[in-house]
C-alpha cells in the first residue's frame, strides 16, 4: 500500500487474492515427541480440501550460521521453532477472525481446519502455539506480468519490493525479490555516478529488471494460490480427497 508507487502508477499496484492467511510460532519443545519425529528440521506445504492449506517451516537460530550474533538471535527467536502459516479463502467467515486475537484466534483456526477433516495430530502445531504470535492477515498480489508491474516512465522518483510486486507468501520469496531490487538499484546507480549512464537511463535499466524479477516470483506465488482456490471446487475437492494420501504415502518414502 505504498503512497509513492500508488501515485506513480495512478491507482493501487495489487489486489486482494482471495486467500487469507493466519500465521504462528510454536517452539519444537512444546511439541510431542511424535510430531518432531514428523516434521523433522523441514519446510512443508498441505493442502487439503475445501481449501484448507498449511505451511510449516522449521527455525532453528542456534544451528544457522546466518544467526551468529546474539542480538540477531534474540529479535527472532531463542529456540528451535516452526513457523506456520494456516490459508482459508476469503469469505465472511474467516473475514471476522481478523478481529480475533491471542487463544481466541487459535481456537477458530483449529475449528476451521476440523471442520475440514483434517486429522488431529497435523493441527498440533497450531494447537500447542504461542497465542501471542498468531496473527491474520490478507493476501494480496500484483500482476504476475512483468510489462504491469512499475507502469510509469523512468525518472527520479521509484520504488521497489512489494510496493511494486506485492508477492504472496506462497513462493518463500518476497523479501529475497526486494534485497535482489535493492541491488540492482545499487548497480545502477554506481554506473550513473560513474557518468558512465545518465541517472534517467540507470533507473530505467534498474526497473527493467525489477518487473523481469517480480513477474518470475510472483508466477510462482500464484500458482500456490490458485492450487488452493481450485481445490475449493467439488471437482478439486474431490481430486484431493483422492491424491493426498498417495501424495503423503510417497513423501514419507522419500523421508
Amino acid at each position: 500500500h505504498s503512497v509513492v508507487a500508488r501515485h506513480l502508477a495512478g491507482g493501487p499496484t495489487n489486489s486482494p487474492t482471495g486467500i487469507i492467511g493466519f500465521s504462528g510460532r510454536t517452539l519444537r519443545r512444546d511439541l510431542s515427541p511424535g510430531e518432531h519425529r514428523r516434521l523433522g528440521p523441514r519446510s512443508g506445504l498441505a493442502i487439503g480440501p475445501r481449501a484448507g492449506a498449511l505451511y510449516v517451516g522449521f527455525l532453528d537460530p542456534v544451528g544457522n550460521t546466518a544467526f551468529d550474533a546474539p542480538e540477531l538471535r534474540m529479535s527472532v527467536t531463542t529456540e528451535p521453532t516452526y513457523i506456520w502459516g494456516a490459508m482459508f479463502p476469503e469469505s465472511t467467515g474467516t473475514d471476522s477472525l481478523r478481529d480475533l486475537r491471542g487463544g481466541a484466534l487459535r481456537a477458530a483456526l483449529l475449528g476451521l481446519f476440523r471442520e475440514r477433516g483434517w486429522a488431529e495430530h497435523t493441527l498440533e502445531v497450531i494447537a500447542r502455539a504461542d497465542p501471542h504470535s498468531v496473527a491474520g492477515f490478507r493476501f494480496n498480489a500484483a500482476s504476475t506480468r512483468a510489462a504491469d508491474l512499475a507502469p510509469w516512465p523512468a525518472g527520479r522518483i521509484t520504488a521497489l519490493g512489494d510496493a511494486v510486486h506485492a508477492t504472496p507468501p506462497t513462493a518463500g520469496m518476497g523479501a529475497g525479490a526486494a534485497i535482489r531490487d535493492a541491488a540492482g538499484l545499487l548497480t545502477h546507480l554506481s554506473a550513473a555516478a560513474d557518468g558512465t549512464t545518465t541517472l534517467t537511463d540507470a533507473v530505467a535499466d534498474f526497473e527493467a529488471g525489477m518487473r523481469r524479477r517480480g513477474s518470475e516470483v510472483l508466477t510462482l506465488a500464484m500458482k500456490t494460490v490458485r492450487w488452493i482456490l481450485a481445490t475449493d471446487t467439488t471437482l478439486g475437492a474431490a481430486a484431493t480427497v483422492v491424491s493426498t494420501p498417495i501424495l503423503a504415502a510417497a513423501a514419507r518414502l522419500r523421508h
